[in-house]
C-alpha cells in the first residue's frame, strides 16, 4: 500500500508534467493517438514503480526516463525503425511552411541520441543538467550531442535550402 507522501508525489507528477510529457511524446511519435498512449503507459509505469523514487527533486528526470523507455518498448512492439518521426513546432518567425517542413525533415534525420537532447534542451527549454539526469548520461555528453546535432541540422538545412534556391 502506498503512503500519503507517495500518492502526493504521484499526483504532483501528473499535475506538473502531463503537458510536457505529452509534448515530448508527440514530438517523438508524430501522432496524437500514439503520444496519448505513450503518456498513459508512462504514468501507469510511474505509478506502479513509485516506490523506487526516493527524492521528489528527481521526479522530472525519473518520469522522462520512463517516457523514453516506454517509447523504446512501443517502437519494438510496432516494429518501428530508429528514425521515427518528430514533430517540430515552429516559432512565430518561421512563417514559410516550406521552411518549417525543411526543419522538421532535418530533425527527423537525426538519430535518437541526438534528437532527444535537441527536444529537451532546445525545444522544451530544459537545462543541460536536467536533460543529463533524464537521459542518464553525463552533462558533457549532452553538450557534445547538442553540438553535433546542431551542426548536423545546419548541414542538412544548408543543403536543402541551397537545392531549393533560397
Amino acid at each position: 500500500m502506498l503512503d500519503d507522501d507517495k500518492r502526493q508525489l504521484f499526483q504532483s507528477a501528473v499535475e506538473q508534467f502531463s503537458d510536457s510529457t505529452y509534448r515530448v511524446a508527440y514530438r517523438m511519435t508524430s501522432n496524437h493517438e500514439l503520444a496519448r498512449e505513450l503518456v498513459q503507459e508512462s504514468f501507469l509505469a510511474a505509478w506502479q514503480n513509485i516506490d523506487q523514487l526516493n527524492k521528489s527533486e528527481a521526479l522530472a528526470g525519473w518520469l522522462f526516463a520512463i517516457l523514453r523507455n516506454q517509447f523504446s518498448k512501443q517502437r519494438v512492439r510496432e516494429g518501428r525503425n530508429q528514425h521515427q518521426g518528430l514533430v517540430f513546432e515552429p516559432s512565430v518567425s518561421m512563417k514559410d511552411s516550406s521552411e518549417v517542413d525543411s526543419v522538421q525533415q532535418a530533425i527527423n534525420q537525426l538519430d535518437e541520441d541526438h534528437r532527444l537532447p535537441i527536444i529537451l534542451v532546445s525545444m522544451e527549454g530544459w537545462s543541460v543538467d536536467e536533460a543529463s539526469k533524464s537521459l542518464g548520461i553525463p552533462r558533457g555528453t549532452v553538450l557534445s550531442r547538442l553540438h553535433r546535432a546542431r551542426l548536423r541540422l545546419k548541414q542538412l538545412l544548408m543543403v536543402d535550402w541551397q537545392s531549393s534556391g533560397k
